[in-house]
C-alpha cells in the first residue's frame, strides 16, 4: 500500500481545500522514504493523523460501541470553525488516494468521505470510491470496511499508524496487554483459525444436545444458562467499559484542544512552560546521576571524613600496636645480647679486675634494662586491631586520601547538587504557578478539572477489568464443565460419527494454531531483540526476548541468560522498547503498509533520538510520515536525518484567519541540506 495524497477540506483546523502530496520523491538518484511535517504543538499534526483514520475506517475510528449519535456529533465538531468565509462552513470532506496491489495488480484507489449539516443537530454523510478514476457505483460502508479491512485491519491501524501516546502506553506496559495480544492475533492471522474453532464448537454443543438424555439435557441445560448470563454480564461490563474509554478519548481529547488552545492563545507561556518541562526533565536526570557519583565516593573512602576523631584514635592505635610489634622483637634480642656480654664479661673479669667488671655489668644492666621494661610496658598495651604493618599502611592511605581527594571531590559534587535542586525547585516553582495573563488561565482551570476527571475514569477502567478477569475465569470454569458434557457425549457418539469427526478437526486445529502460533512467536522474538539492540544506545543488550504464546507477556533476557525486569529500563530504553516491538509486529506481519508516527520524539534523550534517526525512521517502511516539532527535531537531528527525507510541510497556525497554513519547506529551509 503506498498513500498518495491526502485532500482536508474544512476539516479541524484546515479551512478551505488543503492538499498534501505524500509520494515519496527520488533526489540525488535516491528513492527517500520520509515525508517530514512539521508544525508547533496546536497546528494540525495530530489532525491530519486523524484525518487519515477517519477517512479509511469513518465511524470506527471512534470504536466498536459507539453510537451513530455520538459519531455524528464527533463529524460536527471537526467542521471548521474558524477561515475567513463570512459563513462558517456547513460540511467537510477528506479524501484519501492510494495503490494497492491486489492479484499481482496495481490500482489506485480514492476514498472520500463528506459530511454536511442537516437542520438541526443531524449529519449527512456521504462515501464515494473511485477505482482508477472510476466511481464505483452502489457502494455502502459496510462494502468499504470490509474492503479496507482487508487491506489494514482497523485493529492494526495502531501498530502503523501511532503517535506518542502509543509507545508510552506499550513502554509502561507491566505485562501482557489485550491490545498487544488482540493486534498480534491479527497480524499472524491467529484470529481466523480461533473464529473457525469457535464455530465448530457451537455446531459440537449443538448436535451433542440434541443426541443427549434427559438427565443429563437438564444439567447441560443449567450450564448453558449460566454460561450466557456469565456472558452476558460481560457483555455489559465490556460496555460499560467501552463507554467509559470512549469518555476517556473524549477527555484526552478536550485536554489535547485546551492545550493547543495555549500553543495559539498563549504560546510564550506554553513555550516557556515546555521549555520549563525539558529543562525539569534534564535536570532530575542531571541530580539522578550527582546522587549516583556521590553514592559512589560514600563506597570508597570517604566515610572517613565523616569521623576525624576516631580515623585519629585508629591512627594512633594502629601506630602503637605496629611500634609494640617492632619493640617486641627488639626486647627478645637485647635480652639475648645482654647475657652474651655478661658472660664475655665474667669470662674477662681476672683481666680486667673485679671492680671494673661490676661496673661495667651495672652499666650494661641499666641501659638494657630500661629498654626492655619500654618493650615490657608496651606489650601489656591491649591489641586491638591485628593489622600487620602494611596493611595498617594502606588503611591510613585510605584515610588521608579521604581527607583530601574525596573529600574535595564530594564538595564539588555536592556543589553541583545543591545549585541543581536550588535550579529544581524554582522550575517546579515555576510550574505550578498559574499564569497571570487572563487569557490563558481559565484554560489551566479547565486542564486541571480535565485531568481530575480522566484520573476517575483511569480508576474506574482498572476496576472493571479486574471485574471483567473475575467474570472470564467464570466463565473458563463453566464451559470446561460444558465440555465434560460434550466429551461424554463424543465417548457414546450417536450421532454417525459426527462428533468424533469434528473433535477431530478441533484436535488438528489446536494442533495447527499452536505449531502456527510458535513460529510466528519465535519470529517476532528475533525481530524485537534485533530491533531493540539496534535503537540502543548502549549495542547489544539483549540476547532474546520471550513472548509467552499464551498470555502474550513478554521478558527480556540478557547474554547471561538473565530475565530483565522491564522496570529496570530507563524511561529511554522502554520506550525504544516500545517502537522495537512496534516494528518487530511490522515485519513479522510480512504487510508492505506506510507508517506514519506523530511525536514520536518528545520524551527521548538526546542519544535515543539520534538512533531512533539513524536506524528506524530510514527503514522502518517504504514510505514514512513524520509529524514532529522543531524541539523534537532540530537543525542536528533534521540534517542527519536529510538523506532519507522526501520532502517536508510546514504547518503554521495563523491567528488572523484562525486556520492553519501549509507550506512545502520545514522549520527552516532545506537547500542548506541534501
Amino acid at each position: 500500500m503506498l498513500l498518495k495524497k491526502i485532500v482536508l477540506e474544512n476539516y479541524g483546523l484546515y479551512s478551505g481545500k488543503v492538499e498534501f502530496d505524500l509520494v515519496p520523491r527520488v533526489r540525488y538518484r535516491k528513492e527517500r522514504p520520509i515525508i517530514l511535517f512539521g508544525g508547533n504543538n496546536g497546528t494540525g499534526k495530530t489532525t491530519l493523523l486523524e484525518a487519515i483514520k477517519l477517512a479509511l475506517y469513518g465511524k470506527g475510528v471512534l470504536g466498536n460501541r459507539v453510537s451513530q449519535s455520538e459519531y455524528e456529533a464527533y463529524l460536527r465538531s471537526q467542521i471548521h470553525r474558524g477561515g475567513e468565509a463570512l459563513l462558517p462552513p456547513t460540511y467537510a470532506r477528506l479524501a484519501i488516494e492510494f495503490d494497492h496491489i491486489l492479484m499481482g495488480e496495481c490500482s489506485t484507489y480514492c476514498v472520500e468521505r463528506s459530511w454536511e449539516l442537516k437542520q438541526g443537530k443531524g449529519v449527512k454523510e456521504f462515501l464515494k470510491i473511485l477505482n482508477n478514476g472510476k466511481i464505483t457505483e452502489d457502494v455502502t460502508h459496510g462494502f468499504w470496511r470490509g474492503f479496507i479491512e482487508e487491506i489494514i485491519p482497523e485493529r492494526l491501524a495502531q501498530l502503523f499508524f501511532f503517535d506518542g501516546e502509543k509507545i508510552k502506553s506499550i513502554a509502561e506496559d507491566k505485562g501482557g496487554s489485550l491490545v498487544l495480544a488482540d493486534s498480534i492475533k491479527t497480524l499472524l492471522g491467529l484470529d481466523i483459525v480461533e473464529r473457525l474453532k469457535a464455530d465448530l464448537s457451537i455446531y459440537t454443543s449443538r448436535e451433542a444436545k440434541k443426541a443427549n438424555t434427559a438427565g443429563d439435557k437438564n444439567a447441560w441445560h443449567k450450564t448453558e444458562e449460566k454460561i450466557i448470563q456469565v456472558k452476558h454480564e460481560i457483555k455489559l461490563k465490556l460496555d460499560e467499559l467501552a463507554h467509559i474509554r470512549t469518555s476517556i478519548d473524549g477527555i484526552l481529547a478536550e485536554i489535547r484542544k485546551r492545550e493547543n488552545r495555549l500553543y495559539r492563545e498563549g504560546h510564550t507561556f506554553a513555550t516557556q512552560r515546555d521549555n520549563l518541562k525539558s529543562e525539569k526533565f534534564h535536570l532530575n536526570a542531571l541530580i539522578e546521576k550527582l546522587e549516583s557519583q556521590i553514592r559512589v565516593e560514600c563506597e570508597k573512602t570517604y566515610p572517613f571524613v565523616l569521623c576525624p576523631s576516631i580515623v585519629e584514635l585508629l591512627r594512633n592505635q594502629m601506630q602503637k600496636e605496629n611500634k609494640l610489634k617492632r619493640w617486641s622483637v627488639v626486647r627478645d634480642e637485647l635480652e639475648d645480647l645482654r647475657e652474651e656480654i655478661l658472660s664475655t664479661l665474667t669470662a674477662a673479669e681476672t683481666k680486667l679486675g673485679k671492680s671494673t667488671t661490676e661496673k661495667v655489668t651495672h652499666l650494661i644492666r641499666t641501659a638494657v634494662q630500661s629498654r626492655v621494661d619500654n618493650a615490657t610496658q608496651l606489650k601489656d598495651g591491649r591489641e586491638i586491631h591485628g593489622f600487620s604493618e602494611s596493611d595498617s599502611q594502606q588503611i591510613l592511605k585510605w584515610a588521608d586520601d579521604a581527607g583530601k581527594r574525596s573529600l574535595a571531590q564530594v564538595r564539588k559534587i555536592g556543589r553541583n547538587l545543591d545549585s541543581a535542586l536550588n535550579k529544581l525547585r524554582k522550575i517546579t516553582k515555576g510550574l505550578a504557578k498559574s499564569p497571570d495573563e487572563a487569557q490563558v488561565k481559565p484554560i489551566f482551570d479547565e486542564l486541571s478539572l480535565l485531568n481530575q476527571r480522566l484520573g476517575k475514569f483511569q480508576l474506574k477502567d482498572k476496576q472493571l477489568q479486574t471485574k471483567i478477569r473475575k467474570k472470564e475465569f467464570d466463565l473458563n470454569s463453566l464451559q470446561r464443565d460444558l465440555k465434560k458434557h460434550i466429551d461424554r457425549q463424543i465417548a457414546m457418539d450417536t450421532t454417525k460419527g459426527r462428533l468424533s469427526l469434528v473433535n477431530n478437526i478441533q484436535k488438528a486445529l489446536d494442533t495447527y494454531l499452536k505449531e502456527l502460533t510458535d513460529k510466528k512467536i519465535s519470529q517476532l522474538r528475533i525481530t524485537v531483540a534485533e530491533g531493540f539492540n539496534i535503537l540502543s544506545r548502549k549495542g547489544n543488550i539483549i540476547k532474546k526476548v520471550d513472548i509467552d504464546p499464551e498470555t502474550f507477556n513478554v521478558t527480556l533476557y540478557d547474554y547471561a541468560d538473565k530475565p530483565i525486569s522491564k522496570e529496570k529500563l530507563s524511561s529511554g530504553e522502554k520506550q525504544l522498547y516500545a517502537v522495537a516491538m512496534l516494528w518487530g509486529l511490522a515485519k513479522t506481519s510480512g504487510r508492505p503498509l506506510p507508517v506514519i508516527i506523530d511525536t514520536p520524539l518528545g520524551r527521548l534523550d538526546s542519544d535515543h533520538r539520534h538512533n531512533l534517526i539513524n536506524n528506524y525512521f530510514p527503514h522502518a517502511s517504504h514510505q514514512v510520515i513524520l509529524l514532529s516539532t522543531d524541539t523534537e527535531m532540530d537543525q542536528k537531528l533534521y540534517k542527519k536525518l536529510s538523506p532519507n527525507i522526501s520532502h517536508c510541510y510546514h504547518l503554521k497556525y495563523d491567528q488572523e484567519s484562525r486556520s492553519t497554513k501549509p507550506t512545502e519547506d520545514y522549520f527552516w529551509k532545506r537547500s542548506t541540506y541534501a
